[in-house]
């Protein structure tokens, strides 16, 4: 499949697709249940490109966070047709359990996140973050470029918090991660 190649793909929805298509498996909740799923992608310009997943079972509140130890950036500028062995990028898994008091959840439990904005540049040299969220009755999604630039503060505010949550989810294969240094 030859992605560059599809009119309606930008830099930034080209790499978010093919993030996700590396990722841990995205867990949505059941309609109507009153669970909810998050998914945060971040896609900075330089430094580590993170998928932070964000879910809840009940009142437990679960994270699970990939993180690219090879660019996904150097992945297209290598391999502009998509044909880069999977087995070329290198990624960290890691969940555990949050509570239901961490920061990030003010965030994503705000009636606001259904008013967040879209506002995506087609650079290559951008940073791009983007969005889903669902409730389990409605769901949003979207995806901005440079947003500090931009002084975007609802996307600020979700971004620093999701490092600090990242957190909370350990790293398991540390031997790759100072390799990749």
């Amino acid at each position: 499949m030859h992605l560059l190649k599809l009119p309606h793909l930008s830099f930034a929805h080209l790499i978010e697709r093919q993030a996700s298509s590396l990722s841990a498996s995205l867990v949505l909740p059941k309609p109507d249940s009153d669970n909810f799923c998050m998914r945060l992608s971040r896609f900075p310009n330089e430094g580590t490109e993170t998928i932070l997943d964000i879910h809840t079972v009940g009142a437990r509140v679960f994270i699970t966070v990939t993180r690219f130890l090879s660019s996904l950036r150097g992945r297209v500028a290598t391999f502009p047709n998509n044909n880069c062995p999977d087995s070329l990028i290198t990624l960290d898994i890691s969940i555990s359990e949050i509570s239901g008091r961490d920061p990030i959840m003010k965030e994503i439990l705000s009636s606001q996140i259904f008013d967040i904005t879209s506002d995506l540049n087609h650079e290559m040299k951008d940073n791009h973050f983007f969005l889903f969220f669902t409730d389990s009755r409605n769901c949003v999604s979207a995806g901005i470029s440079n947003p500090f630039l931009k002084l975007n503060e609802q996307w600020i505010r979700l971004i620093n918090r999701s490092y600090g949550t990242e957190l909370n989810a350990p790293r398991r294969d540390t031997q790759k991660i100072y390799s990749a240094s």
